[in-house]
């Protein structure tokens, strides 16, 4: 797989025994990966219509931040053949000494804000909301030209997603689908051209502390029918090993896997080898600053990221 400018980017991370021409093993999908200003920049200068003033402040509230910091922790832990010492601590022998060959990380690089790359996207631009999920494609995008470039964009990047898949879970590895979302559950009834202005109202702070808190971590492994897609054993290691770091850990409390999204998808695509899953930012960002771009801490990126290695070497070794 090869990277394609300003859609997706492909890193491939391998142990110090093997050099990255092995099948990956692990796929940590990163389909909300454009995090930083220049991705928004980037997406918006391949259009030509006018957007709402400050629309790169509903990009910052809405994008995935820390998510490839975690995934590349992640990454790093797996494959290291001597152990982590953080990892080590949680998994108690189990997965000790295998390490995972290599890793596949797929980060989307087209910002949510123009269009969701976790979205099952086949009409027009739209504001409505379903089951409380943004829309794919915006109502503010209103130009034909632009929806199609968008849509183009958005096609180019589930074809390598869906040749990921294949190559990881194909060979009988394992997916992650790694999401990060906002502390709270804001309630916006619609994604149109007052979008700005409904989330500076709704982050006012006499209004902001009336949402509901949301879990430190989600496990989104269930359809909203009740099916169980994800792989039990991971699930259940990944409950163990966040509850020794005091961590809270949900399963499907803030939402299931919906049939608008990719995640649902992939996951009836490939039952029992796909994760997806949520961790909250404010556990990442130093500080968790809504209306701009975060930084990530390298410190609370290892300390998520240490469960989910723990996780995944014992679950693929018991």
């Amino acid at each position: 797989m090869r990277a394609l400018p300003d859609v997706y980017d492909v890193e491939v991370v391998a142990g110090s025994g093997g050099d990255g021409t092995r099948r990956p093993e692990l796929l940590i999908e990163l389909p909300h990966g454009a995090t930083r200003r220049r991705h928004f920049e980037a997406t918006r200068r391949r259009l030509v219509g006018e957007f709402p003033e400050d629309l790169e402040q509903f990009f910052f509230v809405n994008t995935d931040v820390g998510c490839i910091e975690v995934a590349r922790q992640v990454a790093r832990m797996v494959t290291s053949p001597s152990g982590d010492p953080e990892v080590d601590r949680l998994t108690d022998g189990a997965g000790a000494g295998r390490a995972v060959g290599s890793v596949l990380i797929l980060r989307g690089l087209v910002a949510r804000t123009f269009i969701d790359c976790n979205r099952v996207v086949t009409g027009g631009a739209s504001g409505r909301l379903q089951k409380g999920l943004t829309p794919g494609l915006p109502a503010y995008v209103g130009r034909t030209e632009d929806a199609e470039t968008l849509k183009a964009m958005h096609a180019a990047y589930q074809a390598a997603a869906a040749e990921a898949y294949a190559a990881v879970c194909g060979a009988g590895g394992t997916a992650l689908i790694l999401h990060t979302y906002a502390p709270r559950s804001i309630r916006i009834d619609s994604v149109d051209e007052g979008i700005v202005a409904a989330l500076r109202r709704a982050y006012e702070p006499e209004t902001y502390e009336g949402w509901d808190l949301r879990p430190e971590v989600d496990l989104i492994s269930e359809t909203e029918d009740g099916t169980r897609l994800a792989p039990s054993a991971l699930v259940g290691a990944l409950r163990d090993r966040y509850s020794r770091i005091g961590v809270e850990v949900a399963e499907n409390a803030t939402y299931r896997l919906h049939e608008a999204t990719m995640g649902h998808v992939h996951s009836t695509a490939w039952p029992g080898q796909v994760l997806c899953m949520e961790i909250r930012r404010d556990l990442l960002a130093d500080p968790f600053e809504p209306f701009a771009e975060m930084r990530i801490s390298e410190r609370k990126a290892r300390r998520m990221a240490a469960p989910i290695a723990s996780a995944l070497l014992g679950a693929a070794s018991g």
